[in-house]
């Protein structure tokens, strides 16, 4: 394929317009009008118990709180797989991301509010409503637990926050020294920034990938702390990794659409198109490993969790998953044409992120629905599970409003900075990048 060989570098910065913040600020209104209305609208009901108010008021509780674990979760692995895109292709010696490595490094910014989130929903649940969604953090549990027993070491309210804490203050850190460092490049240019990025994308890859694992087991996997997977670790990354791909995808073609990102091509969105298709089919094979290790083994603290999931309220969930996080990208999205194709990276792209958060969504709410009650003979999770409510105004609200937000921190963000590194040593061969087919 043919390319021009006159290639302009040359300083191009991002405007905020007041299109774009309406529509920001618009749908963080909506989210909050849609969340207010869904929390006071939602009247919790189970079939032949007889609720008092108190467990009502628990209930509506516990699915705000669900819902706001959910979304901020979902963003935070964004923003961090995001900035871990420009780390492995920095290692990797890459050099065709160079043109568009300054969006996923804006995406990156917004991980200190997305941290901030995610803190006070574990604080809020763990000394306000003591446990509110972690079954194991409710007073006396863990003592009279005989499984959760074992588990004290670890599931410490302490212990996990101070882990929390460490660990997204690191991932922080080093995303604002990567990001710091490119725009310097922009400013003396030479290798020293970019040699630099190089040692510090070493070392956060390393503590990414022993940290990340144990912030997934902390968030998400001790909401059903009776549970355990091997492969949950990089089952979540998976979700986070491709969510976060299909984010750099879309930005990219809505600045090229705008008339902004010139020294970006079809060559660019054809190999991130290529990335998510990849990964789509990634997370589809972690997810059925996952559960056919849980299939074959047949241990009953093991498979309550699909069970809820595939024969109780939540099965339309369950399945809609497969529907939109491998049907619809491995089909629409296998041809070469599809994905240089605006309207059909749109599609697939929106059913990718749509999926992922229902994924994210099926990992929270059927452990996190429930009432606890006496461990006994029969029924020895101690909780009673509440069927799903469905996906209403509260659910709908939330991811509406973090959307808003997440939108209005990555635009302004790329103001910050020129849209790609005009001094970067590989700029003209990822200008100049061809996929070769």
């Amino acid at each position: 394929m043919s390319h021009d060989t006159h290639i302009e570098i040359k300083e191009e910065k991002y405007i905020v317009t007041d299109g774009n913040k309406k529509w920001s600020y618009g749908l963080m209104i909506a989210g909050i009008i849609l969340t207010v209305i869904g929390y006071f609208t939602y009247h919790p009901s189970v079939e032949g118990m007889n609720l008092s108010a108190e467990d009502l008021h628990h209930l509506v509780s516990k699915r705000f709180w669900a819902n706001l674990l959910v979304d901020s979760y979902f963003t935070f692995i964004i923003a961090t797989c995001a900035i871990i895109f420009v780390v492995i292709s920095k290692l990797s010696n890459a050099s065709w991301y160079v043109a568009i490595r300054r969006i996923p490094e804006a995406m990156s910014t917004y991980m200190v509010i997305g941290a901030g989130l995610l803190l006070a929903v574990i604080v809020i649940n763990f000394y306000v409503l003591h446990g509110g969604i972690y079954h194991w953090a409710h007073p006396g549990v863990m003592e009279t637990d005989p499984l959760l027993m074992k588990k004290t070491w670890y599931l410490s309210k302490p212990f996990l926050l101070i882990r929390l804490v460490l660990f997204t203050a690191f991932w922080i850190y080093c995303a604002a020294k990567i990001r710091k460092n490119s725009q310097n490049e922009d400013l003396i240019g030479g290798i020293e920034n970019f040699e630099k990025n190089f040692r510090i994308s070493a070392t956060f890859l390393v503590v990414f990938g022993f940290t990340f694992s144990m912030m997934a087991w902390d968030l998400m996997m001790s909401i059903d702390a009776h549970w355990y997977s091997t492969i949950f670790t990089i089952y979540n990354f998976a979700t986070g990794w491709v969510s976060a791909l299909t984010v750099i995808y879309l930005i990219v073609w809505y600045l090229r659409g705008n008339g902004y990102l010139k020294i970006a091509t079809d060559e660019h969105q054809h190999d991130l198109g290529k990335f998510m298709f990849a990964f789509s089919v990634f997370w589809t094979y972690m997810w059925v490993a996952q559960f056919l290790l849980i299939w074959y083994a047949n241990i009953p603290e093991e498979v309550v969790y699909y069970r809820e999931r595939m024969f109780g309220s939540y099965s339309f969930n369950f399945y809609i998953n497969i529907v939109l996080n491998f049907i619809v990208p491995f089909f629409l999205f296998m041809m070469r044409d599809a994905k240089r194709n605006r309207t059909m990276g749109f599609i697939v792209g929106g059913a990718i992120l749509v999926g992922h958060w229902n994924d994210c969504l099926l990992m929270v709410m059927p452990g996190a629905m429930d009432l606890p009650t006496t461990i006994s003979e029969h029924n020895p999770m101690g909780s009673i599970d509440i069927p799903n409510q469905g996906i209403g105004f509260m659910e709908i609200g939330m991811i509406t409003f973090f959307a808003g937000l997440f939108l209005t921190v990555v635009m302004k963000a790329l103001t910050k900075a020129n849209l790609y590194p005009t001094r970067h040593p590989y700029i003209y061969e990822s200008a100049l990048h061809d996929v070769g087919v």
